[in-house]
């Protein structure tokens, strides 16, 4: 354990604060975080503030360069006051992967933790225990050296804020738009690092899906534009012929945790799996026969959010139910087990001490 450095402030603040009615994705935060800093080759003392605006240099190497990474993970209150983390070590796992790709300093994995911990802590007061219902986390981390030389900074500030959080999407299914004029990441690039420049590479095709009337943008594979790989932020699933098909993963694929849960899981049902490549047409082929009759799409924000079609320049497929039976058994199986509602075979869940 880490020794925190505590402002007493952010403990008074956490206890005056209250939820608003109205819940929104990543607008509800509380008002405290966790700090830590990098300097001299050596992270200092984890600290626990005020929520606070963060006071960088404007010739900072995040703004010019995009030296940046960020994790999201989610904790959970079942109907006993229990509090959970669902598989954090994987986070902090990623979280490193994503630093060593973007040329930055790991994170020891116990302060990754520890931080998490305490902000859960003195925040699970605002906790819902209605299912589907979670604490949203988002570590992150920045270089803030102040100068413009094309080279890694020297310094960097590591933070962890997060707050209540309900369902990322008020549809119970959502419509996707198939990119074919441009890729979001490439070939041996920086497609499986969690940093925020793959998610900028989405946004102009995500201003376009929204404006034709659709939900989610799917990638394609940046060598042949030809095999799904995933959308904007979520990992892409499909089931054909009663098997759960997701594409392979590669280095423009995110490795994404709650992809690797549901994959566990349903083999642990006796679900056939298959992970590889996805030609769009045959999918669509596929979708069109009703020999597909689910897709989904997973992520640690939405969990598991079905699709109900894709489109592909003038070409539109409906699947027949998009809340197919597969797809709904993993996503209240993983619930359940996220908030200590079920059995934990797995081992995934990781109990917070109050």
């Amino acid at each position: 354990m880490n020794d925190i450095k505590i402002d007493q402030k952010a403990i008074s603040n956490l206890k005056e604060f209250k939820n608003p009615e109205d819940i929104q994705f990543g607008k509800t935060l509380v008002p405290a975080l966790l700090k830590c800093e990098y300097k001299d080759g050596k992270w200092g003392q984890l600290e626990f503030l005020p929520y606070h605006k963060i006071l960088i240099d404007p010739a900072a190497k995040v703004l010019h360069y995009a030296q940046e990474i960020f994790e999201g993970l989610k904790s959970y209150k079942n109907d006993e006051e229990e509090v959970f983390l669902f598989r954090p070590i994987e986070n902090a796992k990623r979280f490193n992967l994503s630093a060593l790709r973007m040329g930055m300093p790991e994170l020891p994995e116990d302060l990754f933790i520890d931080s998490l911990h305490c902000l859960v802590k003195h925040s699970h007061h605002t906790f819902s225990k209605e299912l589907g219902d979670s604490f949203y986390l988002r570590p992150f981390m920045f270089g803030d050296e102040p100068q413009l030389g094309v080279k890694p900074s020297s310094t960097y500030q590591y933070y962890l804020i997060g707050g209540p959080a309900g369902n990322y999407f008020t549809k119970p299914s959502v419509k996707v738009r198939v990119e074919k004029e441009s890729h979001r990441a490439s070939s041996k690039g920086i497609g499986s690092a969690k940093t925020g420049g793959n998610y900028a590479a989405s946004m102009a095709a995500n201003k376009l899906t929204s404006e034709q009337g659709y939900d989610q943008t799917l990638w394609l594979d940046p060598v042949y534009g030809e095999f799904v790989e995933e959308l904007s932020g979520m990992n892409f699933f499909a089931v054909i012929d009663d098997v759960l098909v997701t594409p392979e993963l590669s280095n423009s694929i995110l490795h994404g945790i709650t992809r690797a849960s549901l994959l566990e899981l349903a083999q642990s049902f006796g679900i056939k799996v298959q992970e590889k490549k996805i030609s769009i047409n045959e999918l669509m082929d596929q979708i069109d026969s009703k020999n597909c009759t689910e897709l989904f799409a997973s992520g640690t924000a939405s969990v598991l959010t079905p699709i109900e079609c894709l489109r592909l320049d003038d070409r539109e497929s409906f699947v027949k139910n998009p809340n197919g039976l597969m797809s709904l058994k993993l996503k209240d199986s993983l619930q359940r087990l996220q908030t200590g509602r079920s059995e934990d075979p797995f081992n995934w869940r990781q109990q917070v001490n109050l």
